[in-house]
Parts: C-alpha cells; sequence; structure tokens
C-alpha cells in the first residue's frame, strides 16, 4: 500500500532537485524573505516627525518643545515660520505632526487663564495617528503636572485656580480614522499588480508550456507584435478593474476621490511599464507557470511589505529606507494615496511620478531586449 506512494515522493523529489531555478527559488526565497522582513516589518510607533510653531518664545514653551525631543518618539521636522507652512509640511509629507505654540502661553498658564494648544496629524494611517495623538497629548499632561507642582511651591494661592493646558488635535485627510480610508487606495495598486504583473507572466509561460510559443515564432509575427499582443489584453483589463476599483472605493467604502481621475490613470499607465515589464522579465526566465508564480510573488511580496503598505518606512532601518527606493511600490502608493486623500496635482507629485517612469522604462526595456533575444 504504501509503497507506490514511497515511488511517488521520491519520484517528485528527484524532480524538484533537477529543475535548479525551483531549488532556488525554494531554499533562497524563504531565508531572503526572512532576513528582510524581519528587520523591515515594524509596526511600532517610531520617529514622529514633529514640525513647531512656536509663537510664545519663553522658558515654558521651550520646555515644553524639549520635551517632545526628549521622549525618543518624536524626531524634529522643518520648523515653521506660519501657520500656513505648518499645513503644507503635513500636505507635502514633510511633517507627521504639528505643534502650534499660542503667544501668551506662559503669562496665560501663570495667571490661570485657560490654554489651547494646536496639533494636527496625517490621519491617513488611522492606527498610527492615533497613536501619535495619545502620545501628543501625554506629553502635554506630563508637562502641565511640571507646571502645577513648581506652581504650588511658589504660590499655592495661585495653584488652586489654575487651569489645565488642553490640546486641540485635528486629523488631516483622515478626521474619522477609519483604516479603510487609507487601506483601499492601496488595494487599488495591488489588484493592478497582481493582474498586470502575474498574469502576464503566467500566460507567456502557458505558451512555452503547449507548445504555441514555438509555432508564433515561426509565423510572420514579428517580436514586437508578439510583445504588444501579450502585454496590451493585460493592460485594458487593468484599466477596467481601476475603474471597477475606484468606483467602489467611492461608493461603497466612501473614500474621498480628492485628485484628479485622469492624472490617476496617466499614473498607473507609467506604473503599468513596470507590472507589465516585470511579468515579462519572469516568463524569460522561466520554463513553468509554476516557476514564474514563485518568482513574480517574491518580489511582490517584498515589493508590498516595503511599499508602505501596512507599516511606514520612516519605522525600517536606514539601509531598508534606502532599499525602498528601488520599489516601485513605494512610489505608486504614495501617487493613489496622496490623489484619493489630499488632492495632489501633477506637480506635487513629481517626486514619486519621475523615479516611478525610470523604473518603468528601465523594467519594460529590459523585458522586451530579453524576450527579444530568447525568441532569436
Amino acid at each position: 500500500m504504501f509503497r507506490p506512494i514511497f515511488y511517488l515522493v521520491k519520484k517528485e523529489f528527484r524532480q524538484i532537485f533537477r529543475d535548479h531555478i525551483m531549488l532556488r527559488i525554494i531554499l533562497f526565497v524563504p531565508i531572503v524573505q526572512l532576513f528582510i522582513f524581519g528587520y523591515a516589518v515594524n509596526m511600532d510607533l517610531e520617529e514622529v516627525r514633529l514640525s513647531v510653531l512656536d509663537h510664545d518664545k519663553t522658558a515654558l514653551s521651550r520646555n515644553l518643545i524639549e520635551s517632545y525631543f526628549a521622549s525618543g518618539l518624536f524626531i524634529p521636522a522643518p520648523f515653521a515660520s506660519n501657520p500656513g507652512d505648518l499645513d503644507k509640511l503635513i500636505f507635502q509629507g514633510d511633517a507627521d505632526m504639528t505643534l502650534w505654540i499660542p503667544r501668551n502661553y506662559s503669562a496665560d498658564i501663570t495667571a490661570g487663564r485657560p490654554v489651547q494648544l494646536s496639533i494636527a496629524i496625517n490621519g491617513s494611517n488611522a492606527s498610527l495617528a492615533g497613536r501619535a495623538g495619545g502620545y501628543a497629548g501625554a506629553v502635554i499632561r506630563q508637562e502641565t503636572e511640571k507646571i502645577l507642582e513648581d506652581i504650588k511651591l511658589k504660590n499655592p494661592i495661585l495653584a488652586g485656580r489654575f487651569r489645565r493646558v488642553e490640546p486641540v488635535t485635528r486629523f488631516y485627510y483622515n478626521p474619522e480614522l477609519k483604516s479603510r480610508v487609507y487601506m483601499v487606495p492601496a488595494i487599488v495598486v495591488l489588484i493592478v499588480t497582481i493582474i498586470s504583473g502575474l498574469l502576464t507572466g503566467m500566460a507567456v509561460v502557458r505558451e512555452k508550456e503547449i507548445g504555441t510559443l514555438e509555432q508564433l515564432m515561426v509565423s510572420p509575427i514579428t517580436p514586437a507584435q508578439l510583445i504588444a499582443g501579450k502585454t496590451i489584453p493585460f493592460a485594458i483589463i487593468s484599466f477596467v478593474d481601476i475603474a471597477v476599483a475606484a468606483v467602489i472605493a467611492v461608493l461603497w467604502f466612501k473614500i474621498p476621490l480628492e485628485g484628479s481621475i485622469l492624472l490617476l490613470a496617466g499614473c498607473m499607465l507609467i506604473y503599468l511599464l513596470v507590472t507589465l515589464g516585470g511579468g515579462l522579465l519572469a516568463s524569460t526566465v522561466s520554463k513553468t507557470q509554476q516557476q514564474a508564480l514563485f518568482t513574480v510573488w517574491f518580489f511582490l511580496v517584498f515589493g508590498i511589505l516595503m511599499s508602505g503598505f501596512f507599516f511606514p518606512i520612516q519605522n525600517m532601518p536606514q539601509w531598508a529606507q534606502l532599499l525602498t527606493y528601488l520599489n516601485p511600490l513605494r512610489y505608486v502608493m504614495e501617487i493613489v494615496r496622496g490623489i484619493f486623500l489630499k488632492g495632489s496635482t501633477a506637480q506635487d507629485l513629481l517626486p514619486q511620478i519621475i523615479p516611478l517612469l525610470i523604473l518603468g522604462v528601465f523594467t519594460f526595456t529590459a523585458a522586451v531586449l530579453r524576450f527579444n533575444k530568447r525568441l532569436t
């Protein structure tokens, strides 16, 4: 009974060890993913970039600012010279949180008058924004306790009418702190990536497996025509999926689409150069659909987890942050979230569009050249 099973298992292991490409994928890929993601995947709240506008410029206001940066959680972002700069820093992504200390902050505290501090937080990532707001309030409460203890020693009567400092917190781009507002636009990117990248690679390899690729090679069709015929259908399908996903995101999930639909379509067209080129590259190094699936999946998982999809890039080690600059998903995630949530324009997104275009042209060109070489 068990003898046939034994021989079948033995045969499968022989086939696996003879397939050098699959063997490298099985052994090498998990080790690489473990080392990279073990360091890069970090859900801790770290290095919240704080920009401060201090209109009071007194010892008490400086003590408050120092308390934030001494906590180890907040790091300095560019300082603002006026309230408009605070909004601009959050919009451009140069600050995660801003603190506005009003004039007469110290005088109002000393006189027992109510004091309000203005805090603004980028609420796109609801979980991190909520925790950052909680920490920000805790720092203010701790600093208030220190001031109260000092006043009790110097003037007990004044301590009796001491007013707590109250933070007024605003969350930009996701005021209700709903996680789907942050996640749904990114899922649109994943849908496009899977459809255009994974299916393109597997479709070409399928032609190899069933032998029709050789028939196409001896036909009057040129390599350029063959590549176009293989990529255009998935590009069209991807755009249909983008349209459907965007409609569902806006109408069903109530995700705001603040920016231009045409800009979104244009940026996704640039991104298709990456995904279609990646699918073609995977097909040139794979002999079976299984190999193509593993090859694309390895880079897809790597790209997703290193893109800021789940975890903020600034939480990653420095070497991992540098590595993300080679990840096209990093740029397209920022583009799609910027268009959906912030209403970003093409000029606002140039720092993301230009690297994405360079990566797209490079990937697609390399894929076409290698594919042509395999055909000739």
